[in-house]
């Protein structure tokens, strides 16, 4: 008895110090101390961890071993729900039923290089976001003109091609007299993970019959400081009438907070004169990021196509209880008002003021449209409160910006919100969320 008390002790030391030791690699070496923030909690948990270890010393044997029991039995059951939500098979066999389509299992980089054989041309655009301060150039665009594979949520991979400055729309657009609708934001106005025809803006083409045009200017990973930028470089090429301002709850302010630390970025929340002149640099800027796509194919290939590694990447998954934290864990100790984002709201004001000065300036109407997350509905977190919702409607509403909030117009009186993502699980909207975003988009604009 007494060899397994010391046992449980000296084993939940071990512990507590391996759960340190990999929060602190997670948070200061593989992420560059960018998410310290968010690793916050967990480095409480190893403390709480290591604390309990300690104390256990002193705990009577009897009560230890039966504690220690109903913690493995815990532990037993949180591994048993992680498998399930990691069942591949659940979403294969709810594809095929749904389209009489197979699900495609291969990782992006092996469909890239089936594509690459039939179309050399095909590229995984640079992510804009992989330039960082060690460039002198920030661009905020993909590659133009080009096949451009993209991702995979909804059982296919979303394939789309390029317009003359590299965003998600086809390149006639910027040919119409008239853009009556231009918006920017990040992967969720870009479309993510479905084609272009179902993205917020393929949905509004359809709906106002593509009389005036519609221009996409989204790209994953924008935030607020770089949906600005945008504006900045490209809005006077076009006679603008309205422009949709698509914020994600999920995380513009998490790339917000990133993106004011950036030395080229920040210069446009500083002085409103500042530009980069993208648009007239397009040639240059192309040059760029084409010298970058053999660095994406590299990580492409080193991170998904040696079997070893994506398998290891998948076991280190389970064993850390991924989706069992994201859809519960994340949600339930979320920090609702950590410092660093009360310290950006006068940041957050300062950039939507500049950009309803500018869309007036381009005789525009500038419109805030919402969008909740998957963690607000997945327990109940449909608050004020969450992601700072109350508090950024408020600074847009004082700023007289119109609000299309979509969480209170349309997730939240849908019967079944959920039924807007991928299989019901975390990601990007599905058709059918990006098709009811876009109807309630131009129900609120009539």
């Amino acid at each position: 008895m007494d060899n397994i008390s010391k046992t449980i002790s000296h084993l939940l030391v071990f512990v507590s110090i391996i759960f340190f030791v990999y929060i602190f690699y997670r948070s200061e070496i593989h992420h560059n101390g960018l998410l310290t923030h968010y690793y916050y909690k967990y480095y409480i948990l190893s403390f709480c961890i290591f604390a309990i270890s300690f104390i256990s010393y002193f705990i009577p044997k009897n009560f230890k071993i039966n504690i220690s029991i109903i913690c493995f039995s815990i532990f037993i059951g949180l591994y048993v729900v992680e498998g399930y939500l990691n069942l591949e098979s659940r979403k294969i066999s709810t594809y095929k039923n749904l389209t009489g389509q197979d699900y495609d299992t291969r990782n992006r980089f092996e469909v890239y290089q089936s594509l690459k054989k039939i179309n050399p041309n095909i590229v995984a655009s640079p992510h804009p976001v992989y330039f960082t301060d060690s460039f002198d150039t920030a661009p905020l665009s993909g590659i133009a003109n080009r096949t451009t594979l993209h991702c995979n949520e909804n059982g296919y991979y979303s394939i789309y091609e390029s317009d003359r400055y590299g965003f998600n729309n086809p390149d006639l657009e910027w040919d119409k007299n008239i853009t009556e609708f231009l918006l920017v934001g990040d992967s969720m106005t870009r479309g993510a993970c479905v084609n272009e025809p179902d993205t917020i803006s393929g949905n509004i083409k359809k709906l106002i019959n593509n009389k005036n045009g519609v221009l996409n200017l989204g790209q994953s990973g924008n935030g607020p400081l770089r949906a600005y930028a945008t504006l900045k470089e490209y809005l006077h090429l076009k006679n603008v009438q309205k422009i949709i301002w698509v914020y994600f709850e999920g995380n513009d302010l998490r790339e917000f907070n990133i993106e004011l630390k950036h030395k080229t970025l920040v210069k446009y929340l500083n002085n409103k004169n500042y530009s980069q002149n993208l648009a007239s640099r397009n040639n240059s800027i192309q040059k760029l990021l084409l010298s970058e796509l053999n660095n994406v194919e590299t990580i492409m290939n080193s991170n998904q196509i040696q079997s070893k590694i994506f398998k290891r990447n998948s076991i280190t998954s389970f064993l850390i209880l991924t989706k069992v934290r994201i859809y519960f864990f994340e949600s339930l100790f979320y920090d609702y008002k950590t410092k660093k984002e009360i310290f950006l709201k006068k940041e957050f004001k300062k950039i939507l003021k500049m950009a309803n000065d500018l869309a007036n300036e381009n005789n525009a109407e500038l419109y805030f449209v919402y969008l909740p997350s998957f963690s607000r509905f997945q327990l109940f977190n449909n608050n004020d409160e969450f992601m700072n919702y109350k508090e950024v409607l408020n600074i847009v509403n004082k700023l007289e910006i119109s609000i299309i909030d979509i969480n209170k117009e349309l997730f939240s009186k849908h019967k079944d919100p959920l039924s807007l993502f991928p299989f019901r699980s975390h990601g990007h909207y599905n058709e059918k969320g990006y098709k009811l975003v876009a109807k309630k988009i131009l129900d609120r604009i009539k």
